[in-house]
Order: structure tokens, then C-alpha cells, then sequence
């Protein structure tokens, strides 16, 4: 179908989790190029929002708490503070809202902003294509694949080389700072990501710590990760001296992208990363098990899945008493990969006459 031709305000409904809002990002650039002078907004999580802040052709982010309104059916309070969320979403008037999340809850709040097109998948979770007017069928398997074949449904023009996240300034010049001060120049490191938000994702720490000894014997290794995965990370670093620096916990998201951008390669399991060192141009190594890389795995060509090859493998568990799958990728694999995506990034430098990327 064509653009709805009414489209000076829109929304984009995808409010967690992170690696899935950076998928999306394809189709923010989309609209902005189909809709040059509308009001683009975004509804996310405030644990989300940081990762959108500043992003180019983005007008307005949102803030839906779901937490604090997950006790509405408990709380009088959390259901007037709901409804008030509710009466203010209608009162903006958006005229076409993209739900990229696929819930009962996502749907809801698209239905509630009363615009005359709500477009979602018609395959959606929790029967959350009630609410919408228009239910895309989608073959794609990739999930950023999907978002931009549902935008494109509707007539917006959304394109693979769209999966792109802005550097802040400042987080740049913050990111810097710091490996300055640690004596690691940009560009020049290997930036270990060990966390994840499945248990049944997670590699061994025993074989994260193999990793780090033998890349950080031929360039320095940077470990991050949230405040929650401030212990993960310890454990990784533990014993290890000049060459190998723990930010986990010290950065903010705006930060962790530039300190991912800067890096020569970005070395971490199905999580965030995977999807925001594609976005801002770093070479990647993602470490697969119970997911499965034609729906997550790498996108684009700067990354590259390793997995032992399981009958099990793609289970989507989120937990299991073996974890198998993760367990049998070969530290030495590892490494040989990030060093060989490493030293790509530094001839495309050299070759580009760019001393420090980022």
C-alpha cells in the first residue's frame, strides 16, 4: 500500500529490550525519509530510552514505566497514573502508529492513541492484532528483516543499510577520556561483552577468562557490562593486570555505543551488542546457542556467529540444566575470530588513512 497520506505525526511502539530497539532503527530512518516533515515519536522503557537519545530524525521519545504500571490491577494509584499515560498518549494525536513489539500491552497502548492507522504483524503474541487496522504478514526471519518488511507494507520506505545508532559527542569525548587515561588507543582493542539477559545464553566464565588471556597478549581488552553484570565481569577479569580494563557498570548506554564504536572488535554473546556494533560500523563476534542466528545472529557483513553444532541447537530456552550448547565453543575459535575481524578493521583504517576510529 501507499503512505497513509495523513502522516504528520507518527509512532513507533517498541518499547524494550535493548538489542530489539536498535533492530528497529531501520525503520525510524525509513520514516524520516518517507516523511521528511513529520513529528516522529517512540514510546520505550526508561531502561531503554537512553539508547535513542539524541538519535538523528527522532523528535519526541516516550516513557512507558512498566513496572510502575504493572500493579494497576493492585494499586488505585498505578491505575490513575495509568489512565492519566493513557489520556495523554490520545491527546497527541498521532496519525499512523508502527506497534514493532507484538504484545497485548503494546497493542493496547496503539489502540489507545486513537490513530486511523495502527499497523502491527498480523502474527503477533497475546492477540495483539486486535487493536491494530492493518495486520502485516511477514515472511523474513531476521528480526530486523521483519520490522523493515512490515514498515514497507505500508509503504515506508525502510532499507537494510538503515540499521544505523548516532555517536553522541559527548559520550565519545567521555569514552576517550577514559581509555586515554588507561593508555589504549581508539580502535586498537578488543571489547569483551559477557552478559546477557538469559542464563541459558551466558558462555562459561572459565572460557570468557581463556579468551581474555590470549587476546590481551597482542592488544589491549576491554570488559563491559551493566551495573547488574558487575560481578559476571569481575569474575572474568579477576587476576589480570596492564592490558585488560573493567568498565562493567561505569558507562552509560550513550557511552557503552561510543565504546563500542571505537572498538577494533566486539566480542559477546546473543545480546545488545550484536546488534549495536553493526549499527555504528565494528567488526563482531557473537557467540550462539539456544537462539538462532537467521532470527538474531549477525547482521550485515562486519559480523560472525559461532555455535557448536547441537541437535538442540536454536532450543530458545531461556534456561537449561546443561547448557551444552554454549559450553562446547572452543575458547581458541574465539579468539582466532576476533583477531582476524581486528586486524581487518585495522588495514580498512590504515587503507582509509584513519589512525583512531571512533
Amino acid at each position: 500500500m501507499s503512505p497513509p497520506a495523513q502522516s504528520q505525526r507518527v509512532l513507533v511502539i517498541k518499547p524494550s529490550s535493548l538489542g530489539d530497539v536498535v533492530s528497529a532503527m531501520p525503520v525510524l530512518h525509513g520514516l524520516r525519509r518517507t516523511f521528511p516533515e513529520a513529528h516522529l515519536a517512540w514510546l520505550v522503557t526508561p531502561g531503554c530510552a537512553g539508547i535513542l537519545a539524541g538519535q538523528r530524525g527522532l523528535d519526541e521519545i516516550i516513557l512507558f514505566d512498566r513496572r510502575r504500571f504493572g500493579a494497576i490491577a493492585r494499586s488505585a494509584r498505578a491505575s490513575r497514573e495509568f489512565v492519566r499515560f493513557c489520556r495523554d498518549l490520545r491527546r497527541r494525536r498521532f496519525h499512523l502508529v508502527l506497534d514493532l513489539q507484538g504484545l497485548f500491552r503494546s497493542g493496547f497502548l496503539a489502540w489507545v492513541t486513537g490513530a486511523a492507522v495502527r499497523v502491527g504483524f498480523a502474527a503477533a503474541r497475546e492477540l495483539a492484532d486486535v487493536f491494530y487496522t492493518h495486520r502485516v504478514v511477514v515472511t523474513a526471519e531476521h528480526t530486523i528483516d521483519r520490522n523493515i518488511e512490515l514498515a514497507r507494507a505500508v509503504g515506508i520506505d525502510a532499507r537494510p543499510d538503515d540499521l544505523v545508532l548516532s555517536v553522541l559527542p559527548e559520550a565519545r569525548e567521555a569514552v576517550r577520556a577514559v581509555l586515554s587515561a588507561a593508555g589504549i588507543q581508539l580502535g586498537s582493542y578488543f571489547l569483551v561483552v559477557p552478559g546477557t539477559r538469559w542464563p541459558n545464553k551466558l558462555y562459561p566464565v572459565r572460557h570468557w577468562r581463556a579468551v581474555v588471556t590470549a587476546l590481551a597478549a597482542s592488544a589491549p581488552v576491554v570488559v563491559v557490562g551493566s551495573p547488574d553484570e558487575e560481578r559476571l565481569c569481575a569474575e572474568v577479569v579477576a587476576g589480570f593486570g596492564r592490558g585488560v580494563l573493567n568498565l562493567a557498570g561505569r558507562t552509560t548506554l550513550a557511552q557503552f555505543v561510543a565504546l563500542v564504536a571505537a572498538a577494533g572488535c566486539v566480542v559477546c554473546c546473543d545480546s545488545a551488542a550484536n546488534f549495536i556494533a553493526p549499527a555504528v560500523g565494528t567488526p563482531f563476534v557473537t557467540l550462539m546457542g539456544p537462539t538462532r542466528p537467521e532470527r538474531t545472529g549477525p547482521y550485515g557483513p562486519e559480523g560472525r556467529a559461532i555455535r557448536a553444532e547441537l541437535a538442540c541447537m536454536g532450543c530458545l530456552r531461556r534456561r537449561c540444566r546443561h547448557a551444552t550448547c554454549m559450553q562446547l565453543i572452543r575458547p581458541g575459535e574465539v579468539v582466532a575470530a576476533a583477531r582476524e575481524a581486528l586486524a581487518v578493521r585495522a588495514r580498512l583504517a590504515a587503507e582509509a588513512g584513519v589512525d583512531r576510529p571512533g
